[in-house]
């Protein structure tokens, strides 16, 4: 059974290499053929405004951090928030080393050797993918209504109403089945853990608050090769957070091709093919430096407060 599991992810890592390599590649020819009609694109491109949206993503990097830091803070106060920012800051930085666990193993192995709870530490990370997985997820549904909006009737408006009412009021029990089912995966019993409704709702507002945030960020991106309508930035706002947890499902490693290429498909109609081939190979680019720029400016500032 243990060899056949193995084999089994092998297999599922290879294949997620594949289709990553895949879509990359189509997208670079594509990027090749258009060059002429892209190049344009970056000659007369905002590049003040290009770092201004890196220093957003930054930011949105930094505020989702500080989401988990506070998720496990409250199981276990031995560190301060910002330790807990620390040890998400470097760690962050793994998922591009090959395998795909690297981030996981990092947290563990760094609030163990600072003396946190085991299961604390596991069911923080638990908990940070079932937010992270629900806000994202919500943003689809909110996403079905602006697809539909010129076939909205009076009737089909009150039941997607309706339908977020029911959604809204569900969430408490979506998140307590999601981390059973991670709980599984991690194999962590949180059959005892006890969360309260109004902490769920208010975690859930802070992962929404921070996809709002970096969709705004890349509607300054955009913004810096071509000015854009606000119905193509309220497509980039609601397309960033579905495009990344069809990645963080998909088994390629750190979405790397499934996030830009459902992200091509929710754009696909509000964008040239050229200026959408440039923003979803610039996205990667952006969210990259971004976390550079955020690891770079938070360990400098945590190193200060340590000297202190």
């Amino acid at each position: 059974m243990k060899e056949k599991k193995s084999l089994r992810k092998k297999v599922i890592k290879i294949g997620g290499v594949l289709l990553a390599a895949a879509i990359l590649g189509f997208m670079i020819k594509e990027l090749i053929q258009n060059w002429q009609d892209i190049r344009p694109y970056l000659v007369n491109a905002k590049f003040g405004v290009l770092a201004a949206a890196v220093g957003l993503y930054a930011i949105a990097f930094l505020a989702t951090g500080y989401n988990w830091a506070y998720l496990l803070w409250r199981m276990d106060h031995r560190l301060e928030k910002r330790d807990y920012l620390h040890i998400h800051m470097v760690s962050a930085l793994a998922r591009y080393i090959p395998g795909g666990i690297w981030n996981i193993v990092g947290k563990a192995y760094l609030c163990t050797e600072k003396g946190v709870e085991k299961s604390a530490t596991t069911a923080s990370m638990i908990l940070e993918y079932v937010f992270q997985i629900l806000s994202s997820g919500l943003f689809l549904f909110f996403f079905l209504p602006v697809l539909m909006r010129e076939f909205l009737t009076p009737i089909l408006t009150g039941l997607f109403l309706v339908l977020a009412i029911v959604i809204i009021w569900l969430l408490p029990w979506a998140v307590r089945i999601g981390m059973q089912i991670l709980g599984k995966v991690f194999r962590e019993d949180l059959s005892k853990m006890q969360i309260k409704n109004r902490y769920i709702y208010q975690i859930l507002l802070q992962y929404v608050g921070v996809w709002l945030f970096t969709g705004f960020g890349l509607i300054i991106l955009v913004w810096a090769f071509e000015d854009i309508s606000w119905i193509q930035g309220v497509y980039l706002m609601l397309s960033y957070p579905i495009s990344w947890v069809a990645g963080f499902l998909s088994p390629s490693p750190n979405g790397m091709g499934v996030r830009e290429g459902v992200l091509s498909l929710l754009l696909g109609e509000r964008y040239s093919y050229e200026l959408l081939l440039l923003i979803t190979l610039t996205t990667r680019i952006w969210t990259i430096l971004g976390e550079v720029l955020a690891f770079i400016g938070f360990e400098g500032y945590y190193i200060l407060q340590k000297k202190r």
